[in-house]
């Protein structure tokens, strides 16, 4: 018997439509053979009657609209792969499901749907999501599988990619039946809302596995969505995969419901102030943590703004480590040792000036004393979560009282720390303060953006 042919591939981003930065190619890893293989962390030798092709997996640093014509081109690099082969039975897409290109409402749909378009109509398709994505019916229509993460903050990517492609090859040597069926859930809130480490989310997200029991039921989920994209997607919903298609639709419904009656629940998993309140609240005594979320580059933030810096300095607080400031002018500012710089932010229009008291380069890092501070400068933009980033840039957490990142919920390996950790609601491009977005697009109505209204789903 002929080997079968998996198909491996995806784009993988976040972005804020309301974000001034395009991503384009400079932006994006691109994963493929080996590389894709060890990221992939699944045992694919263990099936030695399939052929797994490891093609290109574009993957980035959340951020703002991704380009056009590099979407376009990277669809043509990937059917141009699938050329080479004269024959394949399935595909496996790894994507995050919150991409957002100018003139193309569905980006993930349309890059599944020109794909799907190159193979022949038996070869089964399986997909990845992240559970900050969206669904759509153009991609349900072309997908067999599906498998969204059930944990935010995510620590089991590698276990939905396995679930994705388990379902694909029993799909395709067992010829399993599956049908997927989904539910719009008229509610859209940021992933500092809806973490899966507290309440309500924490239990829903628990009954999935529980309904994955089921005799009819292959596998469960549910999607948050991304609130700052200003799109007419921009939902969260319920998908299941199932073998019996009116049982998938009551579980389905079930879930659907199970998030809709809990949205008055749905708050921010660490405490959260203002940024005019939040150092009258923490207790100077402990390690603190704060995390500027208005400015996260993990959810589609720029990274560059200094609302938070300047406030410090302002009220002349001391022993802060700002972890980290993503501005590449300064870089050019130290290389002529200055012992003052200006600090501008592009997207704010703010600048402030501040005193070098020492500073050394690392990693494409400037660690910056100032006034018995430290402040990180980036030369691209990069979030600080986890502790080796510190560990590489010869940075001892515990010479500090408070630690400033770029971020909304905290990483686990942040939140391992002994450490008081707070949210500051600052602004930005994806700041938690829903009612200063933009709103031209979103299907209404929809929950927090509209109050009172009728959710008619019945089971």
């Amino acid at each position: 018997m002929d080997k079968k042919k998996i198909f491996i591939c995806g784009i993988s981003t976040e972005c804020c439509s309301y974000s001034s930065l395009i991503q384009n190619e400079n932006d994006f890893e691109i994963l493929n053979g080996k590389k894709l293989l060890k990221y992939i962390n699944f045992n694919f030798s263990k099936y030695k009657n399939i052929t797994f092709i490891y093609s290109k997996f574009y993957r980035s640093l959340p951020g703002g609209p991704v380009d056009k014509k590099f979407f376009l081109k990277t669809i043509e690099n990937i059917s141009n792969d699938i050329k080479k082969h004269t024959s394949i039975d399935g595909i496996l897409f790894l994507m995050h499901g919150a991409m957002y290109v100018k003139g193309i409402n569905d980006p993930e749909g349309y890059f599944i749907k020109k794909i799907r378009s190159k193979v022949s109509k038996e070869c089964k398709l399986s997909l990845s999501y992240d559970l900050h994505g969206q669904m759509t019916d153009t991609i349900v229509k072309n997908i067999n599988y599906f498998a969204a993460y059930k944990t935010a903050p995510h620590i089991d990517v590698k276990q939905t990619y396995s679930r994705a492609i388990k379902m694909l090859i029993n799909g395709i040597l067992n010829n399993k039946k599956n049908h997927i069926v989904w539910e719009k859930i008229p509610v859209l809130v940021s992933g500092e809302m809806s973490s899966t480490i507290v309440e309500p989310c924490k239990k829903i997200y628990k009954n999935l596995n529980i309904f994955n029991k089921l005799k009819e039921i292959n596998d469960c989920n549910l999607l948050i969505g991304y609130v700052w994209a200003d799109t007419k997607r921009a939902t969260a919903s319920a998908i299941v995969n199932c073998t019996d298609i009116t049982i998938g639709k009551i579980i389905c419904k079930k879930i659907a419901l199970s998030y809709w009656n809990n949205r008055f629940k749905l708050v921010y998993d660490l405490q959260s102030y203002k940024l005019n309140k939040i150092f009258n609240v923490i207790n100077n005594k402990k390690f603190t943590i704060l995390a500027d979320s208005g400015d996260n580059p993990t959810a589609g933030g720029v990274g560059s703004r200094i609302d938070v810096l300047e406030y410090v300095l302002k009220k002349k607080i001391q022993n802060v480590l700002f972890a980290g400031i993503f501005n590449e002018e300064i870089f050019r500012e130290l290389k002529n040792k200055k012992n003052k710089v200006i600090i501008k932010d592009s997207i704010s229009k703010k600048q402030i000036s501040i005193l070098i008291d020492k500073f050394y380069l690392k990693n494409d890092n400037a660690i910056v004393t100032s006034n018995n501070n430290t402040i990180i400068f980036t030369k691209y933009r990069k979030p600080f979560h986890y502790l080796n980033d510190f560990k590489e840039l010869n940075i001892n957490l515990k010479k500090y009282k408070i630690l400033i990142v770029k971020s909304g919920y905290l990483s686990p390996d942040l939140k391992k720390l002994k450490a008081d950790n707070f949210m500051i609601l600052t602004d930005g491009f994806v700041t938690q303060d829903f009612k200063k977005i933009k709103n031209s697009f979103r299907k209404k109505p929809i929950y927090p953006f509209q109050g009172n209204f009728r959710y008619n789903i019945t089971i």
